[in-house]
């Protein structure tokens, strides 16, 4: 019976295909988008969660704006005073703060002149965050020494591919119609941000823009310091100041909670476009039905004129809705692989890697997507084939 159910919903299948293919269409986009979410959603997760680390368990960050969204000051361009960073070196357990600024600047290199990023901040304190916290260390060359003088450390990929000609230790640069001498190359990190970055002294940055603020900071706290207290106490120092006056003291674990809700925020927003694209889908497999009802109302006639039940008819049309559905779910979570795939692809060509892995795929996930797929395809059709099963014969005979 299965046999012949399968062999007759085929043959109405392959009889409309544009109309059966455009209707699987909008299935597949929105599973392929359920696909993508779920596929990449831990290796987002996974590569943030790693970018955070490099900041290092003793280190607390300082931004400008509200900790729901410190982003928005960053880019408002608020600048906290430097003193008013340094005092909290007075704190109980912090060991020293990093006042820090990050700027966009014009770099010329071998006549070639390209927007990087530049970091800067007091090279001793900088140094040691890097080197003891984050574990970065210099490939070639020496850190700088002296705030004062003119030297410029390179990110690895910075160094290597943003001119056509590699930079190495010695080269002059010039940043900002000021001569600066390369004298160190960072080791590759794999995080996109630091790879693609020139490091100064603040007191450099502050002689380029003509701007003596920092717009972040860099807090290293003392070996087994509550790190949540020191937190506390540092907001409530920096409260007296009144510069900026709203500002974000992130520790690592409030950093990743901000991130991951935020992340969450936007895993939402896609699904729910990806169920108004099934749910668009759904519309035209019921559409689809209805027309196939009308279109095979004589054949339903003589089927019933010949012994068929009005469950072997009910069956049969929700079978074929239930495949409709089926081949959506297959095809769209085929493309949303290969998606993520070619999304990795992409992601890893400019430094960020680890966001899609074949070993990581949620194969029981997968299969309720399919599962899923097949039953919206038979609730679907499900109004469609009781019209279909409550026709009598001989009014389906007379059709035309």
């Amino acid at each position: 019976m299965l046999k012949n159910f399968l062999i007759l919903t085929l043959k109405g299948m392959r009889y409309r295909p544009i109309r059966g293919w455009l209707t699987i269409l909008g299935i597949v986009i929105g599973i392929m988008l359920m696909v993508i979410i779920l596929v990449l959603s831990s290796g987002i997760k996974n590569t943030i969660t790693k970018a955070l680390q490099t900041f290092g368990s003793d280190l607390i960050i300082i931004l400008p704006g509200k900790e729901n969204n410190p982003i928005i000051g960053i880019l408002g361009g608020q600048k906290f005073k430097q003193k008013d960073l340094l005092d909290l070196e007075k704190i109980d357990n912090v060991k020293f703060a990093a006042p820090m600024g990050i700027s966009t600047l014009n770099v010329e290199y071998d006549g070639e002149a390209k927007s990087i990023m530049v970091h800067a901040s007091n090279w001793k304190k900088y140094v040691e965050v890097l080197e003891s916290s984050q574990g970065i260390k210099l490939e070639k060359g020496r850190w700088p020494q002296d705030d004062s003088v003119s030297e410029v450390v390179f990110g690895h990929l910075a160094a290597k591919t943003l001119f056509k000609k590699e930079v190495s230790v010695g080269d002059k640069v010039i940043i900002k119609s000021k001569r600066f001498t390369t004298v160190g190359i960072l080791s590759e990190i794999g995080e996109q941000m630091l790879d693609n970055v020139v490091f100064i002294s603040l007191d450099m940055l502050g002689n380029l823009t003509e701007s003596r603020g920092a717009s972040s900071a860099l807090i290293k706290t003392t070996p087994g310091a509550n790190i949540n207290l020191v937190a506390e106490q540092i907001k409530f120092q920096l409260s007296k100041q009144e510069i900026v006056r709203d500002f974000s003291v992130l520790t690592p674990e409030k950093a990743d909670r901000l991130v991951g809700g935020v992340l969450s925020i936007v895993e939402l927003i896609l699904i729910a476009v990806a169920m108004i694209s099934i749910v668009v889908g759904t519309v035209g497999i019921m559409n689809t039905m209805y027309t196939s009802v009308l279109e095979r109302t004589k054949q339903i006639g003589i089927m019933k004129a010949i012994g068929a039940s009005s469950d072997a008819i009910l069956s049969l049309f929700l079978l074929e809705s239930g495949l409709i559905g089926l081949v959506g779910g297959i095809l769209g979570i085929f493309f949303g692989i290969i998606s993520a795939y070619l999304i990795g692809l992409i992601a890893a060509s400019f430094g960020i890697r680890g966001l899609f892995s074949f070993a990581s795929l949620d194969f029981f996930g997968l299969f309720v997507v399919l599962f899923f797929t097949f039953i919206i395809g038979v609730l679907s059709g499900s109004l469609p084939a009781r019209q279909a099963s409550r026709m009598e014969p001989t009014e389906a005979l007379r059709y035309e």
